[in-house]
Formats: structure tokens, sequence, C-alpha cells
């Protein structure tokens, strides 16, 4: 189904939103999103169909989209949940339609999935990606449909949970959603899940954050090619290495992006905001300890990988500073100029 909405979540209903880069490596930040937020709700019972929901229409936008950025935004309906996933790419609304690969996926969209319904979804699964979201969608949403925005599309589904989808003659989930409401550039705190946070990066050297982001892809690159035996050292930390990098995927990917928009602009300086969980400090601090690793065994020319210049791990260590103190601290940001200024 394709309609034309404007529902815009109301000031008074409850709301998540975040930004995230229209990357494939955003897709499970959004599904964590969304996860957290919806037990926080207390709406166990929809984390898992919503979770393959917004992995499904996130992954669409970050791999067809063309887009600049993907907005993920989850609102509580009490009874239910309306998810949505924005994107400003140039493919129209109007080309936002499911292939039902099953004939009986397409007969009956709002029913609850049975033991059938659940076989013909592992078929969908299996099956080649490009349209198969919407019709995973379709088959555990009450209803969805696609908004024409200005700028780009929002596609959203709503789900209702199961004592209210399977009662008998159960009304369709209303939706009294009002506004219009602008969505804001960026996620604040008020609009993230509990324990998700925005970490700011003020300042942020353009040029060398990006040199950073380089460089670890270098690392990760040469160690996970390592032959296990020729360096069982490089091997164990290539795999730690990448273990790592796959839980923050989705900020660093997010700082990554706003780091080129402003390099394209011809900017030195950026401020660089990724909204993460604020478990991450954790994996940021594992994250800073491998790459130290990883410079000692460059310093010992046992990778090809040069070894990080004394300015790049300046750089790390700002970086870690800023990201575990306003994790853990809830420290103001420090600009890169003005912490170098400091040490």
């Amino acid at each position: 189904m394709i309609v034309r909405v404007h529902d815009y979540p109301a000031r008074d209903r409850r709301a998540l939103r975040v930004r995230l880069a229209p990357e494939p490596a955003s897709v499970p930040g959004a599904r964590r999103f969304v996860a957290d937020g919806l037990r926080a709700w207390g709406h166990d019972a929809l984390v898992d169909d919503a979770a393959l929901c917004v992995s499904e229409l996130a992954g669409n936008a970050a791999l067809h989209g063309t887009s600049t950025y993907i907005e993920v935004c989850v609102i509580d309906l009490e009874q239910a949940v309306r998810l949505w996933v924005e994107d400003d790419g140039p493919t129209p609304a109007a080309a936002v339609a499911p292939r039902t690969m099953l004939p009986s996926l397409g007969e009956a969209p709002d029913e609850r999935l049975d033991e059938d319904s659940l076989g013909e979804l592992d078929e969908l699964l299996d099956a080649p990606t490009t349209g198969r979201g919407l019709a995973i969608v379709s088959v555990l949403a009450t209803d969805w449909g696609v908004e024409e925005l200005e700028n780009g599309k929002r596609v959203w589904a709503d789900l209702a949970a199961l004592d209210v989808a399977e009662a008998p003659g159960a009304a369709p989930v209303a939706h009294p959603l009002h506004g219009p409401q602008s969505p804001t550039a960026h996620s604040s705190e008020e609009s993230l899940p509990d324990g998700w946070t925005v970490v700011t990066l003020a300042g942020c050297p353009v040029g060398l954050s990006l040199r950073q982001d380089q460089h670890l892809d270098e690392l990760v690159r040469e160690l996970t090619l390592i032959h296990v035996g020729q360096d069982d050292d490089s091997v164990e930390l290539g795999h730690r290495l990448e273990a790592i990098l796959r839980a923050p995927a989705h900020a660093r990917d997010a700082g990554r992006r706003q780091a080129k928009a402003a390099q394209a602009r011809g900017e030195a300086f950026v401020n660089v905001e990724m909204a993460m969980p604020r478990q991450f400090s954790h994996e940021v601090r594992k994250l800073d300890e491998a790459v130290r690793a990883a410079d000692v065994l460059c310093e010992q020319a046992r990778l090809l990988t040069l070894a990080s210049p004394p300015e790049m791990r300046d750089f790390r260590d700002w970086m870690t500073a800023q990201i575990v103190g306003q994790i853990e601290d809830d420290a103001e940001p420090v600009s890169w100029l003005d912490w170098v200024s400091r040490h």
C-alpha cells in the first residue's frame, strides 16, 4: 500500500529518533536503537518483530537510497508502536512497493504470523534482498505506508501488541499523530532510548580524522589477511580489532560521513555528533588498547602498515578521552585545539 500521509509524532507522545549514516554498517545500530527503546517502554513483546522490520527498512534505505542520511524513528502509540525510516535519496515513493514472492503473503498482510507463514517468512529471508524487505514488513505490520517528503521519502510501519492484534474483531490501529513537527538535524538526549547518549567531538580536525579512519582500515585489512600460523599474535589481534569495530560501526560511519562532508565544503574542523549506547565507552577503551598493540607490531616491522605518527596518536587519545569522558562522567566536550593546548 502506498499512501500520502502527514503523520508526525505529537509533542505529548513518546518518540525516539536518531540519524545514521546511509551505510549497511548502520543497520545493526538501527536495530539496537529500536530494541533498546521498546524495552525501556515495556514493549518487550514487540522487540523481535520491530527489529526485523527496521533492519529491512534501514537496509533498503542504506543499499538503494543513495541518500546522505537515514533517520530511524519509533513512536509509542500505547497499544502499538510506529516505526519509520526516512532518507533523502532520489528513489521516489511510488517506486517503493512490496514484491510478494509467496501468494499468501499478499492476501492477508495484517494477520499475525502463524506456523505456515513463519515458514514462508524463512523463505523470504533466504531470497534476494531487492523487494523482499517490504514483503516481510507487510506480514509483520498491522499497517504500513510511504510518505513523500519535500526531499526524499519516509517508509513507516505500525506494530500492534499481540493481545491487540489478535483480539476478535479488533479494529485497525488508529493513527492519532498530529503535526507537523519538523525532523531535527541531530538526535537530542530526549529523543534517545535509556542508556543512549550523543557524543560530540567538538572542533574535530577533518584531515586528521579521515587519516586515522584510513589507518584503522589498513590495519584491519592487513591483519585479517595474515594466514593463521604465520604470525599468531597478528592473527589474534586482527580478529580482536574486527570484533571491537563491529559493535560501534554505525557511530564510526556517522562520524566519517560528517568529516567527509566537511572536507567537501573545504572546512578544516567540524563538530561531529554520534548517537551511541553508553556501553560503547568500554568498546572504545578496548579499541584504543588494540590499536596501541598494533602500533607495536608495526614498529617491530611485523606488519607492512606504518605505525601511527605522533599527531595521529594524539588524535586517538583525544577522541578516546572525549567519548569515554562524555559517556561515563557526562563531561563537557573539549575541542581538539583546546585539548592540544593543554597536553
